[in-house]
């Protein structure tokens, strides 16, 4: 088997996708989605193009706008604002950003909506476009899906963190709450892109401390700040605020988007100067202050300490409950419990892989002239990601992973201990309520590694658990488990995982600062837990980061640079062409069965499935390896793809078989479902909670008919910066993979095939599709496969996709080491592998076939993409038996919850 090189380049798929939802007639106007609009979503798709979108509605025009005469907007026939005008893009044209988000204020209401007075670039009048929108009703807390509903709500209430409180929180009973900052009033229940939620209902601010708490909302100071501006009141309504009460809450918000990665500027990581400029007012003006971060990434911290902020409550983005979880937090009648997953550092600079992540701008001023092509982002701070860094250099941090306060106190004492195999142990750990509270503790546990050779961070997470609420004075044994395999090392040496003769010590407690020691084990000879091959070396030596050898090593970004296609030879620099790994059997299946197997009756004879797949032609295994198409039409439902079953594959009777985005919820136009976003849901460390989120979004995605969910993803943190650090869990790959592993089994245990990505090093959005992650094998082995890694332990998935991005070498749709020998021969995997969206590699169609994939997402309805799969196959470029055996295992899900 051969692979056959190709100039075919990878296109963002999801911009593209999009892009297809505007009517293309020429009328000057058009939409681009059902003029309908859901009061609970603070950020529509259309965000996605340009977060400057937030809160529009948005059409099209055929006809480029001038934006010094870009018209007004009439909503019920009131004059409101100019639109938002943009410069035309690509693939969308000239965009109209109707602001409506401030107007329109009550459910299931039709409005008419009048756009006037615009000019386009030549000087002529647009003609006026008149419409009717009209939200959506609203579907009331517990009257669709009551059970479901409740895990929502345990989830914005565990994953809301403490992070500091000077005797502030919670609130005095009854006391009024005096708001400041346009976030009150644009507080956002979820992110956007594949994490997207469409909620049936979301309960914000004014709602949740109006009907879920004992405290009283300012409600002139709320009003002030529906115009959305991070302004001072005026003096009198601040005299009456401080009547009411003493205390002021602030409250911070980001939205957050796959395809863009957050601004290092303010209004991205850090704080506008409106924003810093409230806070510094509202401190100087009030006796105590509470910030409330509603965001989900980590944004700089120094005004903390700067202004003297008396308490900091991050909600994350928390779902279509998190307004009430907030007020009940403040109330008191909920004890926050959630623990950082992620590392907040003072300033963004003081991240090690800062040096090595290429943003916007920076890429921008280095592609004058000719436009940039590709990317490559290399790893230098190796295995010091987050806490591991910060802890092993003791270099300072606003908060460390773990960190997390309560209303109440706890004691927690190693109770027993025994060794299970030759270093792992089993621990007793017993929790004790010592407060007034009721409250949930996390309990954490480390492990230090002495004498070997090779490099370690000063501490990894091993294990953690949550206890039940505990009432003062009650106290619960957990049990924590450790194994040889979450002690191993890879040492590219040997090629093998292995534990190095020495001790290693056990450390209890949250943050790896406040840790305490409870056991040790010394490690006589080196222990070989498992021999496998280097399979992804980078093309070239890294010199990463070491605290054996820190001078010298601190990243410098040197290698992380952009090209053009002149200056990268028109391809990915620094390709590796992987040797093929062979061994499962080029022996194309023969069909030995004298008559046409239709699916059905597969379901019946499960045996049959590698005769249904041995009878097609090139063609139609070409066909069947390739998506039928999206449902994001405007008169569509919302699903991300379907199998193709039509035309020449309409014989074998194939069931229709849906995907849909469901990190936490399902991102279809009907209202549904809408848990906290991943990382504020992997905030709460409570895997059962997880398990029942999985679970709760599968049972209503059977009922829309759904069948895969793409979801969870899983990549790891390595860069607050990063798009979709919403979407990802933790900086840690054992965390992140429990979590993401719990959530994977709630779907598949409730009948909907889960999907595990972004296979692998994913871990940014600016040039997603053309940017190369380099770093060493055991980098990627210890910390971005290694979240995979864990989440199998958990649950193996029906299904992983690729990451749109290439990695040491290769592209991860056409690294055939990294999904059929990593992924199936060391993960056990059995299930199929799909690309991402459009992201099929630089090799040609039918290289993700050779490599491993057994489906193309989203495809094509026509024979496009179809064409050259069959001329490879033909031709034997591509081996038949290979596409032969990525369908048996893709038939095989299919079939998996199917009853005969």
């Amino acid at each position: 088997m051969t692979k056959k090189r190709g100039n075919f380049m990878p296109i963002d798929g999801t911009f593209e996708l999009l892009a297809g939802l505007h009517d293309d007639n020429q009328a000057a106007m058009s939409f681009l989605q059902k003029p309908v609009y859901n009061l609970d979503e603070m950020d529509r798709r259309e965000s996605m193009i340009s977060l400057v979108y937030s809160g529009c509605f948005c059409i099209k025009s055929s006809k480029h706008i001038d934006p010094q005469q870009p018209g007004m907007v009439y909503i019920d026939g009131k004059a409101t604002e100019a639109p938002l005008i943009e410069k035309p893009t690509a693939m969308f044209g000239q965009l109209v950003g109707i602001i409506v988000r401030k107007y329109l204020l009550e459910y299931n209401k039709e409005h008419e909506v009048r756009y006037a007075g615009a000019y386009d670039t030549d000087g002529i009048e647009i003609s006026e476009f008149i419409f009717k929108l009209k939200t959506l009703p609203r579907i009331e807390p517990g009257v669709k899906y009551p059970e479901h509903d409740a895990i929502v709500l345990q989830a914005a209430r565990e994953g809301a963190v403490l992070l500091k409180n000077n005797n502030t929180l919670p609130l005095s009973s009854g006391s009024c709450v005096n708001v400041f900052g346009a976030a009150a009033v644009v507080f956002r229940l979820g992110c956007l892109g594949a994490g997207k939620i469409n909620p049936r209902y979301g309960i914000r601010v004014k709602e949740g401390i109006e009907k879920y708490s004992s405290l009283k909302l300012n409600q002139e100071l709320y009003d002030f700040y529906t115009e959305e501006r991070d302004v001072f009141p005026p003096g009198d309504m601040v005299t009456r605020a401080k009547d009411l009460s003493g205390t002021a809450v602030v409250f911070i918000t980001r939205g957050s988007s796959e395809a863009h990665d957050v601004p290092m500027d303010k209004g991205g990581y850090y704080l506008t100067d409106q924003e810093r400029e409230l806070i510094r007012k509202v401190t100087a003006t009030f006796g105590k202050t509470v910030a409330i971060l509603n965001v989900a990434h980590p944004i700089e911290t120094k005004w903390i300490e700067e202004y003297d902020v008396d308490a900091v409550l991050l909600t994350g983005l928390s779902g279509m409950a998190g307004g009430r979880a907030l007020a009940e937090i403040l109330d008191g009648t909920v004890n926050p419990s959630g623990k950082l997953p992620n590392t907040w550092a003072y300033d963004y600079h003081d991240y090690p892989s800062a040096p090595n992540f290429l943003t916007k701008d920076q890429i921008a001023k280095k592609s004058v002239g000719a436009p940039i092509q590709y990317a490559t982002t290399v790893y230098e701070e190796g295995l010091y990601v987050g806490y591991r860094y910060f802890d092993t250099f003791q270099k300072p941090a606003a908060y460390l992973f773990g960190h997390g306060l309560s209303y109440t106190t706890f004691d927690t004492k190693l109770k027993s201990a025994a060794k299970t195999d030759a270093c792992g142990t089993q621990m007793d750990i017993e929790v004790t309520n010592t407060g007034t509270r009721a409250g949930k503790e996390v309990v954490m546990l480390y492990a230090h590694f002495e004498g070997g050779e090779l490099e370690q961070p000063d501490k990894r997470l091993v294990a953690f658990a949550k206890t039940k609420e505990l009432l003062p004075g009650e106290a619960q044994i957990l049990c924590l488990e450790v194994s040889e395999k979450r002690l191993k090392s890879y040492s590219e040496a040997e090629a093998a995982w292995i534990i190095e003769p020495g001790r290693i010590s056990f450390l209890l407690g949250g943050a790896p600062n406040r840790t305490t020691l409870v056991w040790s084990v010394d490690v006589a000879d080196k222990i070989i837990v498992s021999q496998v091959k280097n399979r992804i070396a980078p093309p070239f030596p890294i010199k990463e980061l070491s605290a054996k050898n820190s001078n010298g090593t601190y990243p410098q970004g040197e290698m992380t640079k952009v090209y053009t296609a002149e200056e990268s030879g028109g391809e990915l620099p620094f390709k590796n062409s992987r040797a093929a790994v062979g061994g499962d059997g080029d022996v194309p299946i023969e069909h030995t069965v004298e008559r046409l197997i239709r699916f059905p009756e597969l379901v019946k004879d499960p045996v049959l499935v590698e005769q249904f797949v041995a009878q097609m032609t090139d063609y139609e295994l070409a066909r069947l390896s390739i998506g039928g198409q999206t449902g994001w039409g405007i008169e569509d439902n919302g699903y991300a793809g379907t199998l193709f079953n039509e035309e020449a594959l309409d014989k074998y009777e194939i069931p229709d078989y849906f995907f849909a985005d469901g990190n936490n919820g399902l991102n279809m136009f009907e209202v549904n479902i809408g848990f906290p976003v991943s990382t504020t849901v992997c905030a709460s460390f409570n895997e059962e909670l997880s398990y029942a989120e999985g679970a709760a979004i599968a049972r209503e995605a059977k009922d829309m008919n759904l069948h895969c969910l793409l979801a969870p993803a899983l990549n790891l943190q390595r860069n607050p910066l990063c798009g979709r650090h919403t979407e990802y869990f933790s900086e840690d790959p054992f965390l992140a993979g429990r979590m993401a592993g719990q959530e994977s089994r709630g779907f598949e245990e409730s009948g909907i095939s889960s999907c595990m990505k972004h296979f692998f090093a994913n871990n940014a959005e600016t040039m997603r599709n053309t940017n190369h992650s380099i770093m060493s094998e055991r980098t990627a082995r210890e910390l971005y496969l290694a979240a995979f890694e864990t989440a199998f332990e958990v649950n193996k998935p029906d299904t992983v996709m690729t990451g749109y991005n290439a990695a040491n070498g290769a592209y991860c749709s056409n690294d055939e080491e990294l999904l059929r020998g990593i992924l199936r021969e060391e993960f056990g995997f059995t299930g199929y592998v799909m690309t991402d969206w459009n992201g099929y590699g630089d090799e040609g169609m039918a290289a993700p076939l050779a490599a491993g994939v057994s489906w193309l997402a989203p495809g094509s309805p026509d024979d496009t993409l179809v064409t050259p799969i069959e001329a490879a196959l033909k031709s034997g470029d591509l081996s038949r038996a290979r596409v032969q055996k990525n369908l048996v295992d893709l038939i095989k899900v299919v079939l998996k919850y199917r009853e005969a």
